[in-house]
C-alpha cells in the first residue's frame, strides 16, 4: 500500500472551523512500514502521524493537511483484520457503557453502528432489544471475518445516508471511529438528522488529555496515522453540541483486554517484542483478563 499523500491547504479545525492553532507533532511517516495493516484496527501501534496541531479556541488536536477522500476510502476498504477477539471485548466494554443511557430512549428500535468491523456489537444490541440492527464498515476482511448470521447485517462502506436507505435509527454507535473520518462534523450532522427525534448518538473517542496518553506522550497508541484527529473532553462535547444534541454526557471508559493486547499496545522495544509474547503465550499468562483505564472516553447527546 502506497503511503497517504497531504492535502496542499491546510484544513480548518474540523470540529469549530477555527484556524488558530498551536504545533502538537511534527510529520512521522516511514513508507516501508505501511502495509495491510495500517489502516486496520486494533493494529501493533507503529507511532507514525501526520502533522498535528492543536485548535486553540475548541482543543481538538487534527491533521492539518490530511490524505484526500478518495485515498482513505481505498485504504479502508483493502485493510486487512486480525483484531476478532479485542473486537469481541471492546464490544463487550462499550455495551454495557451503553445501558444506562439506552434507558433514556423513548423507545427501542432500530440501532447502526458505524465503523462496525466483523460486527460484534451487533448481537448486543440486539439482546438489549434493538431491531433491526446495522453495521457499516468498509473493510472487506471485517466483513469476511464476521460470523455468517452477523454478516447478513454489514454493509460494506463508509456512512451515508443511502447506506441507511429508509432505516431510521433511534441509536447511532461511533466507537472509536470518529478520529478516522475526514469530516466528523459532517458525520455528527448526518446522524443528527437521520436520527429519530429522542434518538441517541453514541461516540467512543481517545481523549487525548487523559493520563495514560499525557504520559506515554508520543509513544502512546494514540499516536497513529489513521488518526485525523484526538479528542478531549471539551472537543468532544463540542462536536456533539454544535450538531445540535442535548443533554450531552461523557465517561470515561475502562477497557478490558487480554493481557497479550495490552502488551501490544505497549511501547517495548521491538527486539524485546518476540521474547515477551512468547512467555506470556506459552505460561498462559497472555489470555488473562486485565482492565485498565486506558484514556478513552464515552460521549452521548439526544437529538431534541
Amino acid at each position: 500500500m502506497d503511503g497517504p499523500q497531504s492535502a496542499v491547504a491546510e484544513r480548518p479545525c474540523p470540529v469549530c472551523g477555527g484556524r488558530s492553532t498551536l504545533l502538537f507533532a511534527e510529520e512521522r511517516l516511514d513508507a516501508s512500514r505501511i502495509d495491510a495493516l495500517t489502516y486496520a484496527s486494533r493494529k501493533p501501534p507503529e507511532f507514525m502521524c501526520l502533522r498535528l496541531v492543536r485548535c486553540v479556541a475548541c482543543d481538538l488536536v487534527f491533521a492539518a493537511t490530511p490524505p484526500d477522500r478518495e485515498f482513505l476510502g481505498t485504504a479502508y476498504a483493502e485493510a486487512g483484520y486480525d483484531s476478532a477477539t479485542e473486537a469481541q471485548a471492546a464490544a463487550t466494554t462499550y455495551a454495557e457503557a451503553l445501558k444506562a443511557h439506552v434507558k433514556r430512549l423513548p423507545r427501542l428500535g432500530p440501532a447502526v453502528d458505524v465503523g462496525a468491523g466483523s460486527g460484534p456489537l451487533l448481537p448486543l444490541l440486539e439482546s438489549m432489544g434493538f431491531c433491526p440492527v446495522l453495521g457499516v464498515e468498509p473493510s472487506h476482511a471485517a466483513i469476511a471475518a464476521a460470523a455468517p448470521e452477523v454478516r447478513r447485517k454489514l454493509r460494506q462502506g463508509m456512512f451515508s445516508r443511502a447506506l441507511l436507505g429508509d432505516l431510521r435509527p433511534v441509536l447511532i454507535c461511533c466507537f472509536m471511529t470518529l478520529e478516522h473520518l475526514a469530516d466528523p462534523s459532517g458525520f455528527v450532522a448526518t446522524a443528527v438528522e437521520l436520527l429519530e427525534p429522542g434518538g441517541l448518538l453514541a461516540v467512543v473517542v481517545h481523549n487525548w488529555r487523559a493520563a495514560p496518553n499525557r504520559l506515554l506522550g508520543m509513544r502512546s497508541p494514540i499516536i497513529d496515522v489513521e488518526h485525523l484527529q484526538l479528542y478531549s473532553p471539551r472537543s468532544v462535547r463540542s462536536q456533539l453540541e454544535r450538531a445540535g444534541l442535548a443533554s450531552v454526557e461523557l465517561q470515561p471508559i475502562v477497557n478490558t483486554y487480554p493481557l497479550r493486547y495490552w502488551v501490544r499496545l505497549a511501547p517495548v522495544p521491538r527486539r524485546l517484542r518476540p521474547p515477551l509474547e512468547g512467555f506470556l503465550s506459552r505460561s498462559g499468562l497472555a489470555r488473562w483478563r486485565v482492565s485498565l483505564p486506558a484514556g478513552n472516553l464515552l460521549a452521548v447527546g439526544f437529538k431534541q
